[in-house]
């Protein structure tokens, strides 16, 4: 038996044109894409920003949400973010909460405003990961607002580029750029700064959701768990004080009497830290150990044995009171300022 089939007639030439229907370019990027690495990157899967706290949300430091007055040294302020003293750092920053941008987007920023002539005072985030961007295309994006053209500078210890960015005339403005680095180099660092043109008194520049991603699309900006993001800043810094918890008695740690005068206090890092910390502490006087019903005041404090994961604090109470083989605490000496802090910057 024979079957027929009939099939109605196509034509060729509309097929072929729909073949060369336009496509976004994004979708162009995607098609032009040499591996399915480079196709994950653009789609921005996974964890893109190399950037930490980008959006401003925490800032262990203080309550900056007043203006402050910029200092003569390189000085943290929010998480992962310092000023350093170029020439002159005559300006003020403000932390502001909750700002809406142009797409609706509710988020912090960072503003800095000159009040000299020229101030140039650079806010630099340190990269840890700075092998990531090795021979490879990456993107800076942020959101920013300002009255007059600044730069920013990509600079790695061999290899360096300046960006002009113009001014705002005082509107949200959306930044991205695309770029490869010549050489790798030691370090990765990105700072926004005035060091060709002057930033004249009231001249200011605002910023918002600050990215770095590998690839040659900008993605929107990565916000992650509020847990995860702190526990990233805190690889780097973090506090114990008494002013969070309105506590005239906040207890910092346990401690191991050691001798009348010797104890030590044992602290557990959140999280596993860049490096083996610096300690930061309130007048010592602010601090006494409780042990035995008996208490004695502070007068000395130091790390005494310390790693990235735990560090043991030196203790000296030079009244005496304490009792060997004793246990204790470290209290807060009747003091809600009194605060600890372990510093692993880079």
């Amino acid at each position: 038996m024979t079957i027929k089939i009939s099939k109605s007639e196509v034509n060729l030439r509309e097929k072929i044109g729909e073949l060369d229907k336009p496509s976004s370019v994004a979708g162009e990027s995607m098609l032009r894409a040499n591996t399915t690495q480079e196709q994950f990157n653009l789609i921005g899967a996974g964890r893109r920003n190399l950037i930490i706290n980008g959006d401003f949300r925490f800032s262990q430091r203080g309550d900056y949400t007043s203006t402050t007055t910029l200092t003569n040294s390189a000085t943290y302020y929010l998480d992962r973010w310092k000023f350093y003293t170029f020439v002159n750092t005559s300006g003020t920053f403000q932390h502001k909460l909750d700002q809406t941008l142009p797409d609706g987007t509710v988020t912090n920023t960072h503003l800095h405003t000159s009040t000299s002539s020229d101030m140039n005072a650079p806010l630099v985030q340190m990269i840890e990961d700075h092998k990531a961007v090795w021979d490879k295309y990456f993107t800076v994006s942020f959101w920013y607002k300002s009255n007059k053209e600044t730069y920013y500078n990509i600079w790695n210890g061999t290899s360096q580029v300046h960006f002009l960015v113009p001014s705002s005339s005082g509107q949200w403005e959306k930044w991205e750029k695309t770029y490869k680095l010549k050489e790798n180099g030691a370090y990765f660092r990105l700072e926004f700064y005035s060091h060709i043109v002057n930033m004249t008194s009231g001249s200011y520049l605002e910023l918002a959701q600050v990215q770095i991603e590998l690839g040659k699309v900008a993605t929107p900006f990565e916000h992650r768990l509020y847990g995860e993001e702190l526990a990233l800043c805190q690889r780097y810094y973090y506090k114990i004080n008494s002013a969070e918890n309105n506590a005239n008695y906040q207890r910092f740690a346990m401690v191991n009497i050691e001798t009348s005068t010797q104890a030590e206090a044992l602290f557990i890092h959140p999280v596993t830290m860049r490096a083996i910390p610096t300690l930061e502490t309130t007048a010592v006087s602010g601090f006494h150990i409780f042990s035995a019903n008996a208490i004695s005041v502070v007068s000395g404090m130091a790390i005494d044995q310390a790693s990235p994961y735990s560090v043991g604090v030196a203790l000296t109470a030079s009244g005496g009171g304490l009792t060997a083989g004793y246990v204790g605490l470290l209290d807060a000496n009747n003091n809600k300022t009194a605060q600890i802090a372990f510093d692993a910057e880079l």
